[in-house]
C-alpha cells in the first residue's frame, strides 16, 4: 500500500476530475449561470439513470467546487464566460472573475463541446 499521502492525493484528483466532468456537462447545451449548473448537478442523481457515469459519485458538488471548475474549464478553454447585457438581448464573451461570478453565464466552447462527445462515448461504452 501505498504512503496516505498518494491515497489522499489520489482520491482528491478523482473529485476534482469528476465535478470538471459534472460541471462541462451543465454547460455543455446553454447558456447556464452558476445556481442554475449547481442546481442542475445537484438534482442529476435522483433524476437520470447515470449509475455508470463514475464522475456521478462526486455529488452533491458545493458552490466553491463548482467555481473553481469553472475557473480551471475558462482558463483551459473548455468553457466561456458571458455577460447579458441589459438591453442588447445577446451575450458579450468576458474573462472569468471570480469577484463577479454570480452575474456571469457559462458555455462550454468547441473544445468543451468535443471533451462532452468523447465523455458520452465512454459512458455509453462507445469508447
Amino acid at each position: 500500500m501505498g504512503n496516505v499521502d498518494s491515497w489522499w492525493d489520489a482520491l482528491v484528483r478523482d473529485r476534482s476530475q469528476a465535478i470538471l466532468e459534472l460541471v462541462l456537462n451543465a454547460i455543455a447545451d446553454d447558456y447556464e449561470s452558476l445556481e442554475i449548473i449547481l442546481k442542475s448537478i445537484n438534482e442529476w442523481e435522483s433524476e437520470n439513470n447515470s449509475g455508470s457515469w463514475a464522475a456521478m459519485s462526486a455529488v452533491p458538488v458545493s458552490r466553491p467546487e463548482v467555481v473553481k471548475a469553472l475557473r480551471v474549464l475558462t482558463a483551459e478553454s473548455y468553457a466561456q464566460a458571458y455577460i447579458f447585457a441589459a438591453g442588447e438581448g445577446s451575450a458579450r464573451p468576458v474573462d472569468f472573475h471570480k469577484e463577479a461570478v454570480d452575474d456571469l453565464w457559462f458555455y462550454a466552447t468547441p473544445k468543451g463541446m468535443q471533451a462532452v462527445k468523447h465523455l458520452h462515448a465512454q459512458i455509453d461504452g462507445i469508447d
